[in-house]
C-alpha cells in the first residue's frame, strides 16, 4: 500500500505538469496509450490471456467506469489546484463513505462516528484554508471531492471482485475503459495547445506509475489483514506533499500540517471501525 501510494503521488505529479497545457481528454488519451501497452506487456510475459470471462461481468465493468470518473476528475482537480490540495482532498474517501452511510441510515447514528467525520473534515477546511488572499479555485475542491467519492466506491468495488480476476487483467482493461474515453472524448473537443514530445515523455513516465500502483492496490486490497493495510493510505499525504515541496516549492503552513494530521488520524479511525461495524 505504501507503494502503491508513491506510485499514485508520482503519477499525479506528472499530470500536474501537463494540466496546464494540455486538456483532460489530451491527458487520458496520452497516457492511456501507454497505461494500456504496459499491462499487455505484463500479460505477455506471465503467460496468461488478455481478457478471460470472468471480466466481463457486471462488478468489472462498475470497477472500470468508477476508474474513469476518478481519473478525469483527478485530471481536472490537478489542473486547477495544488497537488498537496488534492491529495488531502482525495483522501476524505473513507470519511464521505461513512458520512453517506450515517444520512442514509446503513449505518447505527452514532456521535462518535460524526465527530470523526467533522474532525476529518475540519482537517480539509485547514488545507484548503478559503480565508487565504489566493485559496485554491472552488472548482478544483469540488473536482478532488468528486474523485474522493469515486475513490471509495472503486475500493469497495474492487474488494468485492471474485479473487479469480487477473490484476494484470483488471489494470488492462481499467486502462483501456480510461484510453478509450480519452480519445472519443478528445474527438469531440478542440484542444487549445497541441501535445509536444516533453508532454509524452512526462505523461509515460505517469503510466508506468499509475499502472504500478493499479497492481499494487489490488494486491492490496486483498490481504486478510485489511484494517491495518487501508491505514496506510494516509502516506500518500506524505508523498504529495514531498513531491510538491521539491517540484513546485510548495510550503505548507503549520495549518496544512495540522489539517493533514486530522485527515490522517480521522481517516484511520474511520477505517479501523468501517461504517458495517457495531
Amino acid at each position: 500500500m505504501v507503494a502503491a501510494m508513491g506510485c499514485w503521488a508520482g503519477n499525479d505529479a506528472l499530470v500536474k505538469l501537463c494540466a496546464h497545457d494540455l486538456s483532460v481528454a489530451q491527458i487520458l488519451a496520452v497516457r492511456g496509450s501507454f497505461a494500456v501497452a504496459l499491462p499487455v506487456a505484463l500479460i505477455m510475459l506471465a503467460r496468461e490471456r488478455l481478457l478471460d470471462r470472468v471480466m466481463l461481468r457486471p462488478a468489472v465493468a462498475l470497477r472500470c467506469i468508477l476508474e474513469l470518473a476518478a481519473a478525469a476528475s483527478a485530471t481536472w482537480a490537478l489542473g486547477l489546484a495544488p497537488l498537496g490540495v488534492v491529495a488531502a482532498l482525495t483522501m476524505t474517501a473513507p470519511l464521505l463513505t461513512l458520512l453517506t452511510a450515517l444520512l442514509l441510515g446503513w449505518t447505527p447514528w452514532q456521535w462518535s462516528r460524526l465527530l470523526i467525520v467533522a474532525i476529518g473534515l475540519a482537517g480539509a477546511w485547514l488545507v484548503v484554508q478559503p480565508w487565504r488572499s489566493e485559496p485554491p479555485a472552488p472548482l478544483g475542491v469540488l473536482a478532488a471531492l468528486a474523485c474522493a467519492m469515486c475513490l471509495a466506491a472503486r475500493d469497495l468495488s474492487t474488494r468485492r471482485l471474485s479473487p479469480t480476476v487477473s490484476p494484470r487483467q483488471l489494470t488492462l482493461l481499467v486502462n483501456a475503459t480510461v484510453w478509450l474515453a480519452g480519445l472519443a472524448l478528445w474527438g469531440f473537443t478542440t484542444p487549445e495547445r497541441p501535445v509536444q514530445l516533453h508532454h509524452v515523455a512526462w505523461l509515460a513516465a505517469a503510466a508506468l506509475g499509475a499502472t504500478a500502483g493499479n497492481l499494487l492496490l489490488v494486491k492490496a486490497l486483498r490481504s486478510p489483514d485489511l484494517g491495518r493495510v487501508m491505514q496506510l493510505r494516509f502516506t500518500l499525504l506524505l508523498w504529495s506533499s514531498l513531491l510538491g515541496m521539491l517540484v513546485w516549492h510548495e510550503q505548507p503552513s503549520a495549518a496544512t500540517w495540522a489539517g493533514l494530521a486530522l485527515i490522517a488520524a480521522a481517516g484511520g479511525v474511520a477505517l479501523r471501525r468501517p461504517p458495517d461495524s457495531a
